[in-house]
């Protein structure tokens, strides 16, 4: 007797809620990586948008953004507002 399985990844699904890769430069030292629920185009906009420091913590365009790896010089940020977010790495 053979079992039937059907995975999802074969059915065509794409999870919409699923993080994309993103190589969105948005200045010289500030580089969209990856972007859920949101287009990479549409993070690189709230970046390019944003006139403020990178901090430990901010917000920009209605994100709420905090470093996730590295220190305040170098590291890796990740951006979120309700399902939707990005991440980015900055090196000053």
């Amino acid at each position: 007797m053979a079992a039937v399985t059907t995975s999802s990844a074969s059915a065509g699904y794409t999870d919409p809620f699923a993080w994309k890769k993103c190589n969105s430069k948005v200045d010289f030292n500030l580089k969209i990586t990856a972007a859920k629920a949101v287009r990479c185009k549409g993070a690189k906009r709230v970046m390019a948008n944003y006139d403020g420091q990178i901090k430990r913590k901010f917000k920009a365009g209605g994100y709420k953004c905090k470093r996730v790896k590295g220190n305040r010089l170098a590291g890796t940020w990740k951006c979120a507002k309700g399902s939707k977010g990005f991440k980015f790495k900055f090196a000053d």
